[in-house]
Parts: structure tokens; C-alpha cells; sequence
């Protein structure tokens, strides 16, 4: 069996949110079988508490999720603290609601997307990749 090319630390960096561990778990195995670093939270406020998760290039958030619905806990009042520490990244928000108005609008200001909690591995893959080529563009 060929051993996987190692991580390296030029290898883009993913932080995930997701208040379901074992969802959490999943995607952390899938995005690190695309070689991507990942750091792995369970809490919005874990997130923007970690330094590290500021040398990310993109933030995945489920937004669906009620454990991350908290007053202390909110993702979008995350996003906006994450910015305010001087994150530039972009975040693909995963939401099982239809989006309302000033979502879309905050998302297309910053340049993050919307998709469906239920979306497919492979369309929260491309969602990855359109975001690392709109920081490299």
C-alpha cells in the first residue's frame, strides 16, 4: 500500500465548526484526505478563543446546528469577531434554512458562501476550492 503524501504547513488550512461531534469527525476525515489542514471545533466561541484558527483560509460553519445557536455561540457574531481579529479568510455557512435576506447579503459582501447542511461532499469540496481560488486570485 502507498503511504499518503504528508501534510505539509503550506497546505491550506480549513477551520470547521460543527456542534456534532461525529459530523465534525467525518468532515475532518474527508477535507484531511484532500490534504488540507484542519482544525476542528465544537464551539463558535472555541474558534475565535484559538489564535491559531486565524492562519486559516477559510472557516466552515454550520449554522444549522442548535448547539452552535447560543446567545454566546451565535456563528455569524462569530464570523464578525473572527474579521475584527484580523481574519481574512472566507466561510462556507452550512444552513438547513432558507437564507434570509441579510445573510445573503453579509455573505456576498465578504465574499463567503451558502449551502445547504445537507449539501454533498463533493459540493462542499468545489465550495472549498472556488474560496482558495478567490484568496489566490
Amino acid at each position: 500500500m502507498t503511504q499518503p503524501a504528508p501534510l505539509l504547513h503550506t497546505s491550506p488550512g480549513i477551520s470547521l465548526v460543527d456542534g456534532n461531534p461525529a459530523r465534525r469527525r467525518a468532515r475532518q476525515i474527508l477535507l484531511l484526505s484532500e490534504r488540507y489542514r484542519v482544525r476542528s471545533y465544537a464551539s463558535c466561541a472555541a474558534l475565535v478563543s484559538d489564535p491559531a484558527s486565524r492562519d486559516h483560509a477559510c472557516i466552515i460553519l454550520d449554522l444549522s446546528d442548535p448547539r452552535l445557536a447560543g446567545q454566546d455561540d451565535d456563528g455569524i457574531a462569530a464570523l464578525a469577531a473572527m474579521r475584527g481579529l484580523g481574519w481574512a479568510g472566507r466561510a462556507i455557512l452550512l444552513d438547513g434554512r432558507v437564507p434570509s435576506p441579510d445573510l445573503i447579503a453579509a455573505a456576498a459582501r465578504q465574499g463567503d458562501r451558502i449551502l445547504d447542511c445537507a449539501t454533498t461532499d463533493g459540493a462542499l469540496l468545489a465550495a472549498i476550492a472556488a474560496a482558495m481560488l478567490t484568496l489566490a486570485g
